[in-house]
């Protein structure tokens, strides 16, 4: 006998995951080496760089309600502009007031089927918008990591042998990353070569588990095989949301420690924390796990963990901020 209906089991996960944010929130908070003096910094941070970088964050936003119509026109579905920023701010409300990042690109999906009954086109606008983003922004942090590989810090100072290993690490995974989904992206749009991964993902271990996922961003690459200018429009349009977010969390640093960190720095660990975000949907917008990964990824880069903890929760709630009035949106249309 079931104690809790689905709708109530659903509820108290959707607790739990929001205990499970703020205790995290505490116990790197418990970590800080001088919360006081941090706080201070906090409070007496440089307010017109965190409106700035408000205002890069509402770009970064609107930028990616226009990449994604570039792939709608591209299969025959024409949205006015108005509506489809609407769209991507509940999406934005749903991806950081829900317990996991893909909310978003649930609703927004649903909310363009229901206006244009084209169930399957709009599945796959959201599948390939997300592919090609996420491809983007590793190609990102592989092009600034391997940079400063090469040419070394931006204000010439050296690594030590631990954030040369850090950078290393970070280099090779996001290359690995991205080389794989380059792989992914050349099957999908050769019929004789997504014939071939298919046969090959038939016989792996996880197949049962791996073949829908693979079958779904299949049916999404038929409708766009032969769209390449959206395509490439598309991961153009990522590339200036990589660059305004990264923008977005350079100003927030700036605003509270300035010199600490420089934008090719967070050109390289911003990708990493997208991806962590996604892969982690432990809470209600990263809460939580953002300031973790924001912590570690800041005391890799030689910058503090300490000033990561903070960037991540200013930046949190920048984007809590941006994302009501998609909540408003939303609650006028129920209406």
């Amino acid at each position: 006998m079931n104690v809790l209906s689905g709708e109530n089991r659903r509820r108290l996960s959707n607790l739990l995951k929001l205990v499970v944010g703020v205790g995290l929130l505490y116990f790197l908070y418990t970590k800080l080496q001088d919360p006081a003096g941090l706080w201070q910094q906090v409070r007496t941070s440089n307010k017109s760089f965190l409106l700035a970088a408000l205002v890069a964050y509402a770009a970064a936003v609107a930028m990616s309600g226009l990449k994604w119509g570039i792939l709608l026109r591209a299969v025959g579905i024409s949205v006015p502009l108005s509506r489809l920023l609407a769209y991507q701010w509940v999406a934005e409300f749903f991806n950081n007031f829900l317990p996991a990042q893909v909310g978003g690109d649930v609703m927004r999906g649903f909310a363009l089927a229901s206006d244009t009954h084209r169930r399957a086109d709009a599945a796959a606008s959201v599948l390939i918008d997300r592919f090609l983003g996420l491809l983007v922004f590793m190609l990102s942090a592989a092009a600034a990591s391997s940079a400063m590989l090469l040419f070394g810090r931006p204000d010439g100072s050296a690594f030590t042998g631990d954030e040369l290993l850090a950078m290393r690490a970070m280099s090779l995974g996001s290359v690995a990353i991205s080389l794989v989904l380059v792989m992914v992206l050349t099957a999908m749009l050769s019929r004789r070569l997504k014939a071939f991964v298919e046969r090959i993902l038939a016989r792996l271990p996880l197949s049962a588990r791996i073949m829908p996922i693979w079958h779904h961003l299949a049916d999404a690459f038929n409708a766009y095989r032969h769209q390449y200018r959206a395509l490439g429009l598309s991961a153009a349009g990522s590339l200036v949301i990589v660059a305004l977010t990264s923008v977005q969390i350079w100003l927030i640093a700036a605003a509270i420690q300035p010199g600490a960190i420089s934008l090719l720095e967070v050109l390289v660990i911003n990708p990493i924390i997208v991806l962590l975000l996604v892969a982690v949907p432990l809470s209600p917008g990263g809460l939580g796990v953002r300031q973790g990964a924001f912590s570690i990824m800041f005391y890799l880069i030689g910058a503090g963990s300490d000033l990561g903890y903070a960037v991540g929760l200013l930046q949190q709630f920048i984007v809590y901020l941006v994302s009501v009035p998609g909540g408003l949106i939303w609650i006028r249309g129920r209406r």
